[in-house]
């Protein structure tokens, strides 16, 4: 009775793994007809409606040169999207606009700048999310440099008068040495 009862378990346990293997291979051959579409340049998108296959179209159209229609299929997704999908649509929302600026250069200013700023933008939101991104970090020095920001604060306060005391250490009558 007892080893009838364990050769049942063990005939479930087997049929299930068999079950979860079949569903696996379904998902594995799914996903290799999904990146065969990827790589082979057909909208991707087209075949299955998930966020992963509207970032793939987003990439293909990037890839393509399409500056305005991979705009606004990141854009589409950064309103629907969280998580590491969005800090990838981020990401890659601001390597497009910087892309774009660095391609227009300082002789075409007025084209650039805008874009560099809204590369600053996408940058500083995803650093927003996830402060430890490095290469976000990394790209919003560049598009800082390529436009950069000024200190509002020191140019629009009033003016200080010569010799004004400025830090601790330049105040009269205070010593920061022992009492």
């Amino acid at each position: 009775m007892k080893l009838r009862s364990v050769a049942s378990l063990l005939a479930a346990g087997i049929a299930v793994s068999i079950a979860v293997a079949a569903w696996e291979g379904y998902r594995l051959s799914k996903a290799r007809d999904f990146n065969r579409l990827v790589d082979s340049g057909i909208d991707a998108a087209a075949t299955q409606d998930t966020p992963q296959a509207e970032f793939a179209r987003a990439l293909s159209l990037a890839a393509r040169n399409d500056y305005e229609g991979a705009v606004r299929a990141y854009k589409d997704l950064s309103r629907s999207s969280d998580g590491d999908l969005l800090q990838s649509v981020l990401y890659n929302l601001g390597n497009l606009h910087l892309r774009e600026a660095l391609q227009f250069g300082p002789e075409s200013i007025g084209k650039s700048l805008p874009l560099a700023e809204l590369a600053k933008s996408s940058y500083r939101e995803l650093l927003r999310l996830n402060p430890q991104h490095w290469d976000a970090k990394y790209n919003l020095e560049r598009a800082l440099r390529l436009a950069p920001e000024r200190e509002s604060a020191i140019e629009e306060g009033p003016p200080l008068p010569q010799n004004s005391e400025r830090a601790v250490t330049t105040m009269k009558a205070f010593t920061l040495g022992l009492p």
